[in-house]
């Protein structure tokens, strides 16, 4: 699916104008985001051509022209998201339902274009060929996507178009920001914009632990084991993603170059949920609340990327990032899609790593200050959990297959507790 395709299947018609639909923290319904003026009191949706049911009135800003309506669960929104400003002259894209194009084979339209200026909480936007409002009418309501490359970030909602006079409007738009919509969810008591699997871990339970094993049955009994496991914590109450996102936030996250919607990744919460059955395991724990969080975030962190280069690249960042997180003789872990991952990094990686943070004015004065506190870089240990994966779980799979099905997790404890338990 292209990127335009991507956006099309999201823009819906409400009433005679536009909106687009975002996922919630639910499987029972989605929602339309769209202007008030569009949604009025009584909506009626369409989604390519079919009747989309509305669930209870519409929920308005009580300010400015923003709306939200919920509508029957929509299982295929996979929406990413865009809460920061842009420079101006980013490239966006503006979809909806244009009256002149009812009744043809193409009722949506999509306006190229580039954001002029984000001030007051209000997005305007340039759209190319300056189209006039009769060429826009039906649209109001209707997405802005930032595009950047071939992903598409729903940026805004378009509500008017930004001239006063009505005999000057042409190209340009006013457009609510999502962060306004999030002021509707927080007024009403809503359910929170976000992907559906956010809402409870047990939507991970069949991704974790895929051994990909040259002889799967060797690995079985160890991932029954571990589903056991993952079974438990969730039943035990552990906290939800969309919970530990707002508490972790771009801590999940290496460098300042990763997106901040990677934190919404599907694949970095099936990484982080590994993560913490791994941990509860070699720490002989049962539950997972908030008290036994506070003392892991001290003595391990998790932190992914969603690139697929090389991790050792990235030591640098996970480093600075370890001396702001973790006491003395702390364990980073890393994920990745990097599939062939070594488990830890060379000797020589490390050294020339620490030897480069150090030689920073920043860190040097603060050796000089606190000597302890500069030696602690050495301590810290830092591995990419799919290169444990593929170091202690396929290439040993013969060594598990050779044992009873408590003597593999007690394997699994011990190979992994070698490194993350110990530091070592």
């Amino acid at each position: 699916m292209t990127t335009d395709e991507q956006i099309i299947s999201y823009a819906v018609k409400v009433n005679t104008g536009s909106g687009v639909l975002i996922s919630a923290l639910s499987q029972d319904f989605s929602y339309v985001l769209t202007a008030h003026h569009v949604a009025g009191e009584r909506a009626e949706i369409s989604r390519n051509g079919r009747v989309i049911n509305v669930i209870g009135s519409p929920y308005h800003h009580p300010e400015v022209d923003c709306s939200i309506i919920k509508v029957e669960f929509q299982a295929d929104i996979k929406q990413r998201t865009l809460m920061e400003a842009l420079p101006a002259g980013s490239a966006i894209s503006y979809v909806g339902y244009p009256r002149s194009n009812h009744g043809t084979d193409r009722p949506f339209k999509i306006y190229t274009g580039s954001s002029n200026d984000v001030a007051h909480q209000v997005i305007v936007c340039n759209l190319t060929g300056n189209p006039g409002q009769e060429s826009i009418e039906g649209m109001s309501g209707g997405a802005i996507y930032h595009i950047g490359g071939d992903v598409a970030h729903l940026w805004g909602v378009e509500a008017r178009m930004d001239d006063e006079d009505p005999e000057a409007r042409y190209g340009r738009i006013r457009c609510f920001p999502i962060s306004r919509f999030q002021e509707i969810i927080e007024a009403h008591n809503l359910v929170q914009i976000a992907p559906f699997y956010m809402a409870c871990f047990s939507n991970f339970k069949d991704d974790i632990f895929c051994f990909n094993a040259a002889n799967p049955a060797n690995v079985l009994n160890l991932r029954q084991k571990l589903n056991e496991q993952a079974e438990w914590l969730i039943e035990k109450g552990m906290p939800a993603p969309h919970d530990l996102m707002v508490r972790y936030r771009r801590e999940l996250l290496i460098g300042d170059d990763e997106p901040s919607d990677t934190v919404l990744s599907r694949e970095m919460w099936v990484a982080y949920f590994e993560f913490v059955i791994v941990c509860s395991i070699l720490d002989d724990v049962d539950v997972v609340d908030d008290v036994y969080l506070e003392l892991l975030d001290r003595k391990r962190r998790f932190m992914y990327s969603s690139s697929s280069e090389n991790w050792i690249r990235k030591l640098s960042d996970i480093f600075k990032a370890a001396r702001g997180m973790l006491e003395t003789n702390g364990a980073m872990l890393i994920n990745s899609p990097e599939e062939n991952a070594v488990d830890v990094p060379d000797p020589d990686d490390l050294k020339e790593v620490i030897d480069d943070i150090a030689s920073s004015p920043k860190f040097r004065e603060l050796a000089r200050i606190d000597n302890a506190r500069g030696e602690i870089w050495g301590t810290y240990s830092v591995a990419h959990l799919k290169g444990l994966r593929n170091k202690h779980v396929l290439a040993k799979h013969r060594e598990y297959g050779s044992v009873n099905i408590g003597g593999q997790l007690t394997k699994f404890k011990g190979y992994y507790g070698s490194f993350i338990k110990d530091g070592s």
